[in-house]
Formats: structure tokens, C-alpha cells, sequence
């Protein structure tokens, strides 16, 4: 998307993204849930993952934004139930080696999205690459030495 459409929207993006979630994270505080834990990771982990999937169809970089913008919201919430559900599960006497999982759960989450979105988008450039290339020699093919086309005409030739 940031390749072909808008260069210097990447920057913005990921900053919407990063940025929303300081006040979902703020409000998600505020707010007294209901519902039990385990269901609210649920449903923020259904939000990620619909989320995720939206980024697959944005047609813009401000589509892009504003789907950054649900993706980025859902990551402190879920920050905050991990913890929390870490909290309430664990024996008091391993709770800071379940934090320091979880904590490197998350990093290694995220360097392997990293890692997969870079594979993705190289072996996508390499496809497009290949067609080009490809649509580059079929159009040479058809060329004559003399610069004229199979069908007759000369370069140059009016029709």
C-alpha cells in the first residue's frame, strides 16, 4: 500500500495506529466490565483479528488509518487482560516469571509479524518483479529486427 499509493504515509499511519491505543487503554481503565475476563480477551482478541483482516482490504491510505487506528486500539486492553488473567491464575511466588513470559510472549509476537509481513511483501514485489519482466519480453517477442511488429507495420507506420 505505502509502496504504490502514498510513499511518506507510513510514518502517519503507523503513528494513528500507535497513538490509539493511549486512550483506549486510558478508557478501557475507566470503565467497569461485566463481562469475566476470559470473555472480554475474547472479544478484544475477535476485534484484533477482524481488525487484521480489514487491513487486507483498505483501498487507501486513509482506509489504511482508520483501520490502524481499531488494530492499534485493541493491543492495551489485551495487554491489560493478559496481566490480568496472569495475576489471578498464577501462584503469587511466580507471578514476576509469568509477567516476564508474557512480556516476551509479546516481543516474539511481534518480530514474527514483522518477519512474516516482510516475507510477504518481498515474495509479493518478487511476483510483481517477475510479471513485468515477464510482460517486458512477451512485448519484445512479438517485435520484428527491423523494429516493425508481426501484424506488418513499421515503428513509425501511421495505421
Amino acid at each position: 500500500m505505502v509502496e504504490h499509493v502514498q510513499p511518506g504515509a507510513a510514518a502517519p499511519i503507523f503513528t494513528v495506529s500507535s497513538g490509539s491505543g493511549l486512550p483506549a487503554g486510558w478508557l478501557y481503565g475507566l470503565h467497569r466490565w461485566r463481562a469475566a475476563p476470559p470473555v472480554q480477551l475474547l472479544l478484544a482478541t475477535g476485534a484484533l483479528m477482524f481488525g487484521t483482516w480489514l487491513l487486507l482490504t483498505a483501498g487507501s491510505p486513509f482506509g489504511l488509518g482508520w483501520v490502524a487506528v481499531l488494530t492499534g486500539a485493541t493491543i492495551p486492553p489485551l495487554l491489560a487482560l493478559l496481566s490480568q488473567l496472569a495475576e489471578s491464575t498464577v501462584h503469587p511466588s511466580v507471578l514476576t516469571q509469568a509477567f516476564s513470559w508474557l512480556g516476551s510472549a509479546s516481543a516474539a509476537g511481534s518480530a514474527a509479524a514483522a518477519a512474516t509481513a516482510m516475507t510477504l511483501q518481498s515474495l509479493a514485489g518478487l511476483r510483481l518483479l517477475h510479471r513485468r519482466r515477464a510482460g517486458r519480453h512477451e512485448r519484445s517477442r512479438h517485435r520484428r529486427p527491423d523494429g516493425g511488429h508481426e501484424h506488418g507495420t513499421r515503428a513509425g507506420d501511421r495505421l
